[in-house]
């Protein structure tokens, strides 16, 4: 198979009893000794008497000539592009030209019932397709966070296709591996290992080729032919690039049809639009995610954090739940910096961000904690729906994580180590509003440092 285009699903040549009117044949053949035949040689118009008949009215189709003694005196084809849709035989004595007259009447029919039923084909195509992206654009385009415009991106999926299995794959750009951002059906222990490196097996293929990819028979198939395994029903599966303009940032992949069915060249299409919307909304969540990220350590920045917490605090007094904020610094950072430099520095401020997020709630039933670099070696952690006692101890722990773990440059610190000092202020207790809340837990943190660093304080209660 060449590699210059991806395999499509074979395709039936049209009917011929789908494309004329049987009974306008029929008067034209009335007068005549003329047979009108479909293209596996049953009858449309006419009367073909009996097996002997039949079986040369076959063999006259597929040889494109009529058997010397036979039933028939002539044959003429009724071809529809690169198909024999039918044929016109002349029972002997008939005259040959009629046969070629009345074929080329019913090519003509077939021909421009043809067109007309493609034409009407593509604009419901066509209709489908602007359906699924205008309804798909409502709930996935306008979704910044990239793990819900995932999520959102296969269940459409699955439900557009019907499918069991889903899965959604990006680029890693440093590692040119494909690396699965979410899936449906897969095990997540096979989601958090996968690693493809970009022109390998057949979604590697897909992200190097950009092309999209049909697979009726995965066992059978020339470039990726393989035995499958159990858990898919079927053998049929199909992959389409994820394209920002002529750059694939990942792949879509679907298959298991819940019907068993082998994919179709329109699934295939319907798949690739909505791969077109999900590039899109996965490069707006990243171009987003960069806006409020910090650069050095990935965690949110400031002003993303300003924003949240003044969400946070409405929601927080709406729904009578309490708020709390973390605030940190690290212990005699500038000691750090000027005995180890700004590489060492850096590296143990990314330590520490990813100790916070190790640390901190980031999954599950509750709102996540919100993980901010505030600004040089401060950092904040908020905890919505959390009390004070639960946000001591989360403060504890990261504190601990914190201090027990060895960072190059940490012997140059005093006492021989890094750590870091915290002050712990929850809503409504110790603040009334945003900005009383980062007082609370900053007047709590000047304590833990003037009380000897390497602590948690909470703040006063109003």
């Amino acid at each position: 198979m060449s590699l210059d285009a991806a395999p499509t699903s074979t395709v039936d040549p049209p009917r011929l009893v789908d494309l004329v009117e049987v009974d306008a044949i029929a008067a034209l053949a009335a007068e005549t000794r003329l047979v009108v035949v479909d293209g596996r040689a049953e009858p449309i118009a006419g009367v073909v008497s009996g097996d002997e008949e039949r079986s040369s009215a076959r063999a006259a189709l597929l040889g494109g000539a009529v058997q010397e003694g036979g039933p028939f005196a002539a044959l003429s084809l009724i071809r529809l592009r690169e198909h024999r849709i039918g044929a016109v035989l002349a029972r002997q004595p008939a005259d040959a030209s009629s046969a070629a007259a009345l074929a080329r009447i019913v090519e003509g029919w077939a021909h421009a019932r043809f067109e007309v039923q493609s034409v009407v084909g593509e604009l419901v195509w066509r209709y489908e397709e602007l359906s699924v992206l205008y309804d798909s654009s409502e709930t996935i385009a306008s979704v910044m966070d990239l793990a819900e415009v995932a999520r959102r991106i296969l269940a459409k999926a699955v439900d557009m296709l019907d499918v069991d299995h889903a899965s959604l794959m990006l680029i890693d750009n440093e590692t040119r591996e494909l690396r699965i951002l979410d899936a449906v059906g897969l095990a997540p222990e096979i989601m958090e290992s996968l690693r493809l490196p970009v022109g390998e097996e057949i979604s590697g293929w897909v992200a190097a080729e950009g092309k999209p990819l049909l697979i009726e028979d995965i066992e059978s198939h020339v470039l990726f032919g393989k035995v499958n395994q159990e858990r898919y029903i079927n053998r049929s599966l199909l992959s389409v690039p994820l394209k920002i303009k002529d750059r694939v940032i990942g792949v879509l992949n679907v298959n298991n049809k819940r019907n068993r069915a082998v994919f179709s060249s329109s699934d295939l299409k319907l798949l690739s639009s909505l791969a077109s919307l999900a590039a899109i909304s996965i490069e707006n969540a990243n171009t987003y995610k960069n806006a409020i990220t910090d650069r050095l350590t990935q965690l949110y920045n400031y002003g993303y954090f300003r924003e949240e917490l003044a969400r946070k605090v409405q929601l927080a007094r709406s729904e009578q739940a309490p708020l709390s904020l973390l605030m940190f610094d690290i212990d005699h950072f500038k000691n750090f910096n000027d005995r180890n430099g700004h590489e060492l520095a850096n590296v143990a401020l990314v330590r520490i961000a990813n100790l916070c997020l190790e640390n901190s709630r980031q999954k599950g039933d509750r709102i996540p904690d919100l993980v901010a670099r505030y600004g040089g070696e401060e950092f904040m952690i908020l905890l919505y729906g959390v009390d004070t006692e639960g946000a001591r101890v989360t403060a504890e722990r990261v504190r601990e994580s914190v201090a027990t773990t060895v960072f190059k440059g940490g012997e140059n610190q005093p006492g021989g180590r890094v750590t870091i000092s915290m002050g712990v202020a929850t809503f409504p207790q110790h603040a009334a509003d945003g900005d009383s809340l980062i007082n609370g837990a900053d007047e709590a943190l000047y304590k833990a440092k003037k009380g000897g660093r390497n602590q948690v304080q909470v703040a006063e209660i109003l």
